[in-house]
């Protein structure tokens, strides 16, 4: 098992010093076609490659059941980049495989009985990718491919309107909030995360979306992983998302969320704690859950655990998400 995994590692590092420059996002994605078990039975097969690294990608493979009450096929096999082909090498199901992605497509085999995959890249993107803001909507960040957005309704770092319609955060000039406080919203954004492919877990493209300037909705990219409490879709730390509904990086994702802010007292008391329901990619990730408090600090000092209004902000993470497309309605009775 040693010398296997030994060999593996070589063969890896031989290729990638071999590759002089690399573009993931040829490859990085979703896949579908077909999982054979043997030359005589098929299912329908799905996977994930996923940037790791300087030309290193896995790639987590899902099939159908081959029967009822099977469970379902699940294993991970690993590429690396040598010119315009990702080479796939890994041990699953006690098998040795080898296979390639080649274009838009993706093949291996263990070489025994028949067994195999042969996949198809696709391309989902979020159905609510450029909704319009509604007549009545407070427009935060308008869109206007092609022009530098307006960011006047904003405060805080300096980041920089980009002449594809977005706006950049540039790290370590500090998060932006809005000018005007919120209460009850529901509110729409689109956010693009860069490929962060040497770095893991809260260093991969992080940001948020944080409400009331205590409440964050997690932004990171977390395409193809096992979402935790700290990944996108997230509240943050406190309620992770029900599904991974996150696309690759450098692809336009969107938020819809509505918020219903805690109802207090004139002495800071909570009557009802605040409910959020969360759609990442139009996908429902959180429904009207409980949100236990302020999230992880956002502010310097102490921030307090619940706040009626406040301004939304958008976190300086150290990394260069862009947003666009940023509006909110008001709502009198927010029912997530």
């Amino acid at each position: 098992m040693m010398q296997r995994t030994l060999t593996w590692t070589f063969l890896a590092i031989a290729t990638v010093a071999s590759t002089p420059c690399w573009s993931a996002s040829s490859f990085m994605g979703a896949y579908e076609g077909v999982f054979h078990a043997d030359r005589s039975q098929n299912t329908k097969a799905t996977a994930r490659v996923i940037a790791e690294g300087p030309s290193y990608f896995r790639v987590l493979v899902q099939a159908e059941p081959l029967s009822p009450g099977d469970p379902t096929i699940q294993f991970e096999i690993y590429g690396v980049q040598q010119g315009t082909t990702v080479n796939l090498f890994g041990r699953a199901n006690a098998q040795r495989w080898q296979g390639a992605i080649v274009g838009e497509k993706l093949t291996a085999s263990p070489g025994y009985y028949g067994m195999g995959l042969e996949l198809t890249k696709t391309v989902r993107k979020s159905p609510a990718e450029g909704a319009p803001a509604p007549s009545d909507a407070v427009v935060l960040l308008p869109f206007s491919p092609g022009n530098p957005p307006d960011i006047s309704a904003w405060k805080g770092g300096a980041w920089k309107p980009q002449a594809d319609g977005s706006l950049q955060c540039e790290p370590s000039k500090g998060s932006i909030t809005t000018q005007r406080n919120f209460g009850d919203m529901k509110l729409h954004l689109e956010f693009w995360l860069p490929l962060m492919a040497d770095s893991f877990g809260q260093a991969r493209a992080n940001s948020g979306v944080i409400i009331n300037n205590i409440y964050e909705v997690q932004v990171l990219d977390s395409f193809g992983l096992v979402a935790a409490a700290g990944d996108c879709g997230a509240i943050y730390d406190q309620n992770r998302p029900k599904v991974n509904a996150s696309l690759p990086p450098e692809q336009w994702q969107t938020y819809d969320i509505t918020f219903r802010a805690p109802r207090m007292n004139a002495d800071g008391s909570v009557v009802e704690k605040a409910r959020i329901t969360v759609d990442l990619n139009g996908v429902r990730v959180q429904d009207n859950v409980t949100i236990e408090g302020a999230t992880a600090g956002h502010q310097p000092g102490k921030p307090p655990v619940n706040a009626a209004t406040g301004p939304l902000q958008l976190q300086d993470h150290g990394n260069r998400v862009r947003y666009r497309n940023v509006w909110l309605q008001e709502l009198k009775d927010a029912r997530p």
